[in-house]
């Protein structure tokens, strides 16, 4: 290291323009990360420096800073060019907290005698004196997909570029805007004046500077081990570039290789925060496209990292030409496909075909299992609509049987639809086989009599509750809602899915827990305790409801749940499984034990399921252990 010394954020600005490099990743700090920070800052006495952290810089060699467009004006009066090798969350966060401050003073304002236009010159942007040559002393390489964002919706320039890629980082850059902003906005003079002072002067910053001899691309992955660990897809792209500079090919070769890699990257990125709400893991992406691209082991834990960054991208396989360029490209350009459509799979909303889209949201609700990498090796393979449909089918059908009929490992068949995810990728078998044999594993799996055990265990020896205590029980009743909407002819919903999977009242018990009402009296007193509790938690008692009734309805009596005289919340203007309740004229056991058979053999008819023999009265526990006069 040239340089190792304590600086202020003023001294460490002094003729220097900063540039975060195409193998970093973009801004990670989340709102934890702004608490604490902001705590450092409130918490820092005015004669105290609060030591910062570290930061490693990197000079800029001529023959890269002369291809930039923009600061060759500003490097030609004396500005040195560095690349921010390790510290760009501390210093983009500070930066952030300047411009954040800048736009709550007016123009000619003061801050310890600098005026609006010294702080963002010396921080932020300078601007030559004919008014046209802008450079800015802050941001990141241009092949960043942060570089467009932060310029105009930071630091609030007008561009030119018509680029406005918005990702999981850019979205943390607008956060920490924000945040600051929220706290200074009602800060008086003085108390911006002192924080201020405290961000340029009290905040001290432990400064290295590389030495060329230092491979900085090793550099990176070694110092990037403090604040928020980076993602192995954070560590892959660094690596992948520090390669394409190993490769023996020209220099213009690897040129508009680094500049695939980012291409590919900013997609990835793009995609994986495209949706803010739910943004998408990093490595799950990343592990899942191995689990395709690659053969399949479970070996160890991060075993796809391991696989990727020590075994198959280094520098030794590359240096002995067991890597070559066009495995790199390879590789990027079906990372780059590949999220788009894992990208869908999360966001069925984006995809094109109807039919697809409709059993897409059936897997998103009830879980893709081990099939992710293999639903997404056949759409990049462009297999007909109509074949992924079945494929999907299979599918659902399998993951419910499985894991929700027949209480199966969570791990089930794992390994064995990894490795044809991958098989099917590389066309070595087609998509009506995986079909096939997605079939013959549900077939050879199913166990209806170990469903009935678990229910019976729910009953009698785990909570007593049942079938409410069936874990496969929220998506059923869905799933039977929709076939009912279907049956009716009708395409408005009546349950929204994402509020109904989250609110523990969205399923309502018909008959009341606590049935002290003298309607129910009068229909269930005849039965023990025992009886009772078959009954209220019988699958036939339980019903998808619209909206959270049970804090108005508790334990009124069937008529008042019909049709309520104090609100419109009853059954009868519900759901369509409650308008079908509805249409009776009481709630006796009798009805709640057809029902139940009613939704048993929905079960087997829905799914297909394999009875072994056993008749629906055999599995209907409330017409076995309840004795109906």
């Amino acid at each position: 290291m040239a340089e190792n010394q304590l600086k202020s954020l003023m001294e460490l600005f002094q003729n220097k323009i900063f540039r975060i490099p195409d193998y970093q990743r973009g801004y990670a700090w989340e709102k934890q990360h702004l608490l604490a920070f902001w705590e450092d800052l409130t918490n820092l006495q005015s004669d105290k420096v609060h030591y910062t952290g570290v930061i490693t810089l990197e000079l800029v060699k001529s023959d890269i800073y002369n291809h930039w467009e923009e600061e060759g004006w500003i490097i030609s009066r004396g500005y040195k060019p560095y690349f921010i090798v390790d510290g760009q969350q501390r210093l983009t966060t500070t930066i952030i907290l300047l411009q954040a401050l800048l736009e709550t003073i007016s123009e000619d304002s003061l801050l310890n005698f600098y005026s609006k236009e010294d702080i963002r010159n010396m921080y932020i942007c300078q601007q030559a004196a004919n008014g046209i040559k802008k450079a800015y002393v802050f941001g990141y390489e241009k092949d960043n997909p942060s570089y467009e964002f932060l310029k105009t919706k930071i630091f609030g320039d007008q561009s030119s570029s018509s680029q406005d890629i918005e990702t999981s980082y850019t979205k943390n850059l607008i956060t920490a805007k924000e945040f600051f902003k929220d706290r200074i906005v009602n800060m008086n003079t003085t108390d911006k004046e002192v924080l201020f002072k405290k961000v340029t002067l009290q905040l001290q910053f432990n400064v290295f500077e590389i030495d060329n001899q230092i491979d900085v691309f090793i550099a990176f992955e070694t110092m990037n081990n403090r604040g928020k660990p980076l993602s192995n897809l954070e560590l892959l792209k660094n690596r992948l570039i520090y390669l394409s500079t190993l490769l023996d090919e020209d220099d213009d070769s690897k040129s508009f290789l680094r500049k695939d890699i980012n291409e590919s990257w900013k997609t990835i990125y793009e995609y994986l925060g495209k949706n803010q709400e739910n943004p998408l893991d990093d490595d799950v992406f990343l592990k899942n496209h191995w689990i395709m691209y690659y053969t399949y082991s479970r070996d160890k834990s991060d075993v796809y990292a391991d696989y990727l960054l020590n075994e198959q991208f280094t520098a030794n396989r590359v240096l002995n030409k067991k890597v070559h360029m066009i495995d790199i490209q390879k590789y990027i350009q079906s990372l780059q496909q590949s999220i788009k459509v894992w990208y869908q799979l999360h966001n069925p909303n984006t995809y094109h075909d109807e039919a697809v889209k409709k059993w897409l949201y059936k897997l998103k609700r009830l879980s893709y299992g081990a099939f992710s990498p293999l639903i997404m090796a056949a759409i990049l393979k462009n297999d007909q609509n109509d074949r992924i449909v079945k494929l999907l089918k299979a599918t659902e059908r399998y993951v419910f049987i499985l894991f929700r009929v027949s209480f199966k490992n969570s791990n089930t068949g794992d390994s064995h639809f990894y490795r044809e995810a991958s098989i099917l990728y590389r066309n070595q078998t087609d998509i009506y086989s995986v079909i096939n044999d997605i079939n013959d594993w549900t077939w050879n799996h199913t166990d209806i009599q170990n469903f009935k055990k678990q229910i019976s265990d729910n009953y009698f020896k785990k909570n007593n509750n049942g079938y409410y205590g069936w874990r496969g029980l929220r998506y059923f009743l869905f799933e039977y809602e929709l076939y009912l909407q279907e049956k009716s002819g009708s395409t408005v919903d009546k349950i929204d899915w994402t509020k109904y999977e989250k609110n523990s009242e969205s399923i309502e018990h018909i008959y009341p827990i606590n049935g002290s009402d003298s309607y129910w009296k009068s229909y269930f007193d005849q039965f023990n305790s025992q009886e009772k509790m078959l009954l209220v938690h019988s699958l036939g008692n339980l019903v998808a409801i619209s909206q959270s009734k049970n804090s108005s309805l508790k334990n009124s009596s069937f008529t008042e749940k019909k049709n309520p005289t104090s609100s419109n919340k009853g059954y009868y203007n519900g759901s369509y499984s409650e308008n079908e309740i509805a249409r009776n004229d009481n709630w006796t056991a009798e009805k709640i034990i057809n029902r139940e058979l009613e939704l048993l053999q929905f079960l087997i008819d829905r799914w297909k399921i394999d009875t072994d023999g056993m008749s629906l009265q055999e599995l209907c526990f409330t017409n076995d252990l309840v004795r109906v006069p």
